[in-house]
């Protein structure tokens, strides 16, 4: 689940929801999103607390005790902690755990802002600082895909609060992007938002054969692609707001760009990867490496989410590789 470029929710598929939608098929999409989704739940059995951000509420679930281990899933339609629902008791057994929705996505406030990189950052610099207490604890932090990049550019920011990192398949190293959306950007945002037709191309998108479709890509099995899980996602995308942060997604306005930033970070980095990625091929993370050599690296025989498909094993190893000492890995 990965960038924005690579994804099977693409521009073309965008055209041809504008093609195809219109203002009945919109009230009937949000007619049945609203009865037919279901509860949106992360999975995760853990104390949920809220966090009262500047820019609306941020949910988490906290577990376990001992050095802080954060938990940030990535950016795409359906996204949530539930990305981390088979590690979080794993890594409870010896870190204390935070598994953080993000603003916009899961059990989290979904306002109408506009959702920018430096949104993000801030958010985990805030979450790291005014929950974590990071301040004066630096923090472990494991993030995955554009998530990843938002924490690359944060943990450039502001390094202190970052004790060690645990990068999965992260993106932005090759970005064609800056900061600035560029005008095709800019409107295809604007068309995502709007009331009507933005709703309509959302609701095409996020279809249950679309959700189906576009998780046999991100699985390496495609039997691991359940009924179950496609509810889950489904009932995700289908929350009140839930569009907004995906149409800055789809449109590229989240895109961002680490590869200067990256190559200064200092503290220690595990790039993890899935054998058998797609969205993001392991051959990216080659640059990843050239632009760092300090990170080390981790393959599993699987797809796009190691932590999802290969979970025992990416406990353990994510566990070890944040206690050991820095020097074993030098």
């Amino acid at each position: 689940m990965q960038d924005r470029s690579q994804v099977g929710f693409s521009r073309w598929g965008v055209a041809a929801a504008i093609a195809a939608s219109g203002a009945g098929a919109v009230a009937l999409a949000s007619w049945l999103g609203a009865r037919l989704s279901g509860p949106a739940n992360s999975m995760i059995e853990a104390e949920e607390r809220r966090y009262a951000w500047r820019h609306g509420e941020v949910t988490y679930k906290v577990k376990g005790r001992g050095v802080p281990v954060v938990l940030i899933h990535g950016i795409y339609a359906g996204a949530s902690s539930f990305e981390y629902h088979r590690i979080f008791d794993l890594l409870a057994h010896d870190f204390r755990v935070y598994a953080v929705d993000l603003l916009g996505f899961g059990q989290s406030q979904r306002p109408p802002l506009a959702y920018t990189p430096t949104l993000y950052e801030t958010l985990i610099l805030d979450f790291l600082t005014q929950v974590v207490g990071a301040a004066d604890h630096p923090a472990f932090v494991v993030a995955s895909s554009l998530s990843a990049a938002f924490t690359i550019r944060a943990a450039a920011e502001r390094p202190s609060l970052f004790s060690r990192l645990v990068l999965i398949e992260p993106t932005g190293i090759e970005s064609r992007t800056g900061p600035a959306a560029p005008p095709a950007q800019r409107a295809l945002l604007a068309i995502l938002r709007a009331p009507i037709i933005g709703q309509a191309i959302y609701q095409a998108l996020t279809s249950r054969a679309g959700l189906r479709y576009y998780l046999r890509r991100v699985y390496a099995d495609p039997n691991a692609v359940t009924p179950k899980l496609v509810k889950t996602y489904y009932a995700q995308t289908h929350k009140p707001g839930a569009r907004y942060p995906v149409a800055s997604f789809i449109s590229g306005v989240l895109d961002a760009p680490v590869r200067d930033l990256y190559s200064l970070l200092k503290m220690p980095i595990l790039l993890v990867w899935g054998q058998h990625a797609r969205l993001t091929p392991l051959e990216q993370a080659r640059a990843f490496r050239q632009a760092n050599p300090r990170a080390e690296t981790r393959v599993y025989d699987c797809g796009d989410l190691p932590q999802e498909e290969k979970a025992a094993e990416f406990a353990r190893d994510v566990a070890t590789w944040l206690l050991a000492p820095i020097r074993s890995r030098r």
